[in-house]
């Protein structure tokens, strides 16, 4: 046992967490996880019935009596729930533990104590619960992947270490040839036992509707068995609701929710502005974008930052104009808040309209990985292109339904080096990035060189204009303003 937690103690320090360290251990997780299941199913329900080998107060040290056990595990994806339920039999009697999660709240009630606990700190349960199932387990790391590192192996484990929260490392011990979790070991404190080794091992694998699942689970602690489980009765139909599961002692507000889907989504609001022109509002970042219609495909104006927001965005153009394709994506400038999630779109057959000088960041932010992020994505050989439009020159994209021009007006920003304005003919308008602030309460102020480069390319290209749209903000301003309202602003000192 010492020898073993001084080897675990080195090796955690002479593995510091590199990038390199972190993309090996990261290739190592992702190959467990498609092997266990990749496409686990929304609802996982099994038993695990078995020994546990209770540790109480006996005529001899160390002594265990062997307790029946019957555990219950449910897991729901969409609806972010996971339970618990354990039923101990103890001199005749059937003590019970059960515990529930929804998000981040948290219900549960104890073998001996059986007052309602709530709580929302759930890290530990997160653990307890995942450790049951290693597809579980596996989804716990990748959600910890900032404190993934490689610790080395032997020739039948790789040895991977993360923190479900701080100073609580556990290893897990991926095998070299199936890819499947076969252990996992936590040091740990007792104040009768000091360090110890907590373990568990996971047995006998059988692929069950696309999923890995092992037949028999073991865990040690102390370096004695502690209880031996075989899972039966696995089930993937299930809904989490109160008859299944026994929840009648929960509040009815959370009983209530627990069926309900737990999505994280921007709001979007998809208004028609003109023909063959949408206006979608993005309520949280204060942002917007433009969708064009054109015969065959459809084109978006502005990328705002968050690969989130832009695979949302694109889930709602291929819901929307189905089956049109998405077929060009216009920014005005560089910015983050413009330009910032272009990496969602990276592996798509899509042409990125903007100017040569922005080509070497673009293809940077195209090529790097986002596995840290909430919305994960690793790096694949892009298929997106580039398509330039002259500095202080003009290109347009046109068919017999939609045309759009964009004119590059950097110089005269005092915004950005290089930027774009379009405008659209037919519709008689113009799309700008954040050069223009029209207040709803009706009061004009100074343009400045910002507006003033667009007043000047609507007077010079002698532009027939009736509204003027910005990608930002969307609180506080007017949907758009006219050439009237902008030449009122240039005219001020």
């Amino acid at each position: 046992m010492k020898k073993l937690i001084v080897f675990l103690l080195i090796n955690l320090t002479s593995h510091a967490q590199t990038l390199p360290n972190y993309q090996k251990a990261l290739g190592i997780l992702d190959k467990a996880v498609k092997t266990t299941g990749k496409d686990a199913p929304n609802s996982i329900t099994l038993t695990a019935k078995g020994t546990i080998h209770n540790l109480g107060h006996y005529e001899t040290p160390e002594k265990t009596r062997d307790l029946p056990i019957e555990e219950i595990y449910a897991y729901f994806e969409k609806e972010q729930v996971n339970y618990l339920r354990s039923a101990m039999q103890n001199n005749g009697n059937s003590v019970v533990r059960s515990s529930i999660t929804k998000a981040d709240s948290m219900y549960y009630i104890g073998y001996y104590d059986r007052r309602i606990v709530a709580t929302n700190n759930t890290q530990e349960f997160s653990f307890e619960s995942a450790k049951t199932l290693p597809i579980k387990l596996l989804q716990l790391v990748y959600q910890h992947r900032q404190s993934l590192r490689h610790l080395g192996g032997d020739k039948t484990h790789d040895w991977l270490s993360f923190n479900y929260k701080p100073n609580n490392a556990v290893t897990l011990y991926i095998n070299k040839k199936t890819f499947l979790l076969d252990k996992i070991e936590q040091l740990a404190y007792n104040d009768r036992y000091g360090d110890a080794i907590f373990t568990t091992e996971y047995k006998n694998y059988e692929l069950l509707n696309g999923l890995q699942i092992p037949k028999n689970r073991t865990e040690s602690e102390y370096g004695i068995v502690e209880r031996e489980l075989t899972y039966e009765n696995i089930r993937f139909d299930t809904k989490p609701d109160t008859a299944n599961f026994r929840l009648l002692w929960l509040p009815k507000t959370f009983r209530d929710r627990l069926a309900t889907s737990t999505v994280n989504k921007d709001s979007l609001v998809v208004e028609n502005i003109a023909p063959q022109l949408d206006l979608v509002k993005i309520v949280s970042q204060n942002n917007k974008v433009l969708v064009a219609r054109f015969k065959d495909y459809v084109a978006l104006f502005e990328s705002p930052a968050g690969l989130g927001l832009n695979e949302q965005i694109l889930q709602e153009i291929q819901k929307r104009y189905a089956p049109k394709p998405l077929r060009y994506v216009f920014v005005t400038h560089h910015h983050p808040d413009h330009a910032g999630g272009i990496r969602a779109f990276a592996t798509m057959p899509v042409t990125l309209v903007t100017t040569q000088g922005n080509e070497a960041y673009f293809k940077k932010l195209l090529a790097t990985t986002h596995t840290l992020g909430n919305k994960p994505s690793n790096a694949e050989s892009p298929k997106l292109k580039m398509d330039f439009v002259p500095i202080e020159g003009q290109r347009s994209y046109k068919d017999e339904q939609m045309e759009v021009v964009a004119y590059e007006i950097g110089k005269a920003t005092s915004h950005s080096n290089e930027h774009l304005a379009y405008y659209f003919p037919k519709q008689k308008l113009i799309w700008s990035g954040d050069l223009l602030f029209f207040r709803t309460d009706g009061k004009i102020y100074p343009a400045g060189g910002r507006g003033k480069s667009v007043y000047e390319l609507i007077q010079n290209q002698k532009l027939a204009v009736d509204k003027i749209y910005t990608s930002w903000p969307l609180h506080g301003q007017t949907a758009f303003g006219t050439v009237e309202e902008l030449k009122k602003a240039i005219d001020m000192k």
